[in-house]
């Protein structure tokens, strides 16, 4: 569990959230996905956004957990829990995005007022044992609500 300290300032590191996991019973089920979207652009390049879905449904997910990382001196932080599905579910495959402030969201505006930045090169996702449809979302959002609660982390 975080300390109240670092969850006033979002001062987890992606170090601590994967060892906290892999004493929890998610164990074995969270991973880095690369996004293949490179750190100083707003948008993928040609073909990459497809790529960096075609990754979640090469791995055979349906709905996931994810956490997105803000940078500070070089070192990843935890800042927003989330859940979204691959192609495998949704058409238009997830809604990991990396949009900057002035659009709606706690964690954005986080960003602005002290002058970070989304990691955008890399998530970690937590997968969901259930491969139906309902059941995995369900499972998806549990696993949200469980990083959020845990870590203090902003919802997505």
């Amino acid at each position: 569990m975080a300390n109240v300290k670092d969850k006033d300032t979002f001062n987890i590191s992606k170090e601590d959230i994967r060892s906290k996991l892999e004493n929890s019973k998610y164990k074995g089920r969270h991973e880095i996905y690369e996004t293949y979207l490179e750190q100083d652009k707003d948008r993928w390049g040609r073909g990459k956004h497809k790529k960096f879905e075609n990754s979640l449904k090469d791995a055979n997910l349906f709905y996931f957990a994810y956490i997105k990382f803000y940078l500070n001196e070089g070192k990843e932080y935890a800042l927003v829990a989330g859940k979204s599905g691959s192609y495998n579910v949704n058409y238009s495959g997830s809604d990991v995005r990396f949009r900057e402030y002035p659009k709606k969201g706690k964690a954005k505006e986080w960003l602005y007022n002290n002058n970070k930045k989304w990691c955008k090169e890399r998530i970690l996702i937590i997968k969901t044992i259930a491969e139906e449809k309902e059941i995995s979302e369900k499972e998806a959002f549990e696993i949200e609500k469980y990083l959020v609660n845990t870590f203090g982390l902003c919802e997505s």
